[in-house]
């Protein structure tokens, strides 16, 4: 049976409230039947990850969505090195799932740096985006892009109603450095964890 699976790509460095809200308002949203949670190997985009192991990463975004069973992570990244593009992990995820249909999630930046990404007229041609408003970015800008996109490449990109989360991964660790409370802001099982293995200096 054809299922409708979401791809929720990112650093995960670490993973958030807000990653986990973005996931789960586009399953509902969207109907689909499983997020698929890809931690980055490099991304060749950003520094290598502020020195925290991908295995650090992974097992953080296994210990967040263990309570939801629409949520899975896989490896498919974190094993593959050398710069990790999002065109690979499209390819290899169709020729895994190849009678599913595909839906990229993202923040409202990630239509914006879209063509700048390796072999971005395929990739855009081989599966649709889940794309939610992030504050910031002027919505009448949002939906521009959005058309010249949809117009240039055959590009389906879907407005997500829900508004992604202010939260960022890089003010997190910026308040573990400095013994900052982050209470509420990522799940206590993950902070349980950080702390354990005394990442992020703390």
């Amino acid at each position: 049976m054809k299922q409708k699976i979401g791809i929720m790509g990112g650093s995960f460095n670490p993973i958030h409230i807000g990653h986990l809200h973005l996931a789960e308002s586009a399953r509902i949203e969207f109907g689909l039947d499983l997020v698929i949670f890809v931690p980055t190997g490099d991304n060749p985009f950003k520094h290598k990850n502020d020195g925290i192991d991908r295995e650090h990463r992974y097992r953080m975004v296994e210990l967040a969505i263990a309570s939801n069973p629409y949520f899975a992570a896989t490896r498919i990244e974190i094993e593959r090195y050398g710069n990790s593009y999002t065109i690979d992990t499209v390819r290899d995820l169709k020729s895994r799932l190849p009678e599913d249909d595909l839906f990229l999630i993202t923040g409202a930046d990630i239509v914006f740096e879209l063509p700048k990404w390796r072999e971005a007229e395929e990739l855009m041609q081989s599966v649709a985006f889940i794309s939610a408003y992030r504050p910031g970015y002027p919505k009448r800008k949002f939906d521009r892009q959005i058309k010249t996109l949809q117009k240039k490449y055959g590009a389906r990109i879907y407005k997500l109603l829900s508004s992604e989360m202010d939260v960022a991964s890089t003010d997190i660790r910026k308040r573990l450095s400095n013994n900052q409370s982050i209470r509420y802001l990522i799940p206590e099982n993950v902070e349980a964890y950080i702390r354990e293995n005394h990442l992020y200096h703390c």
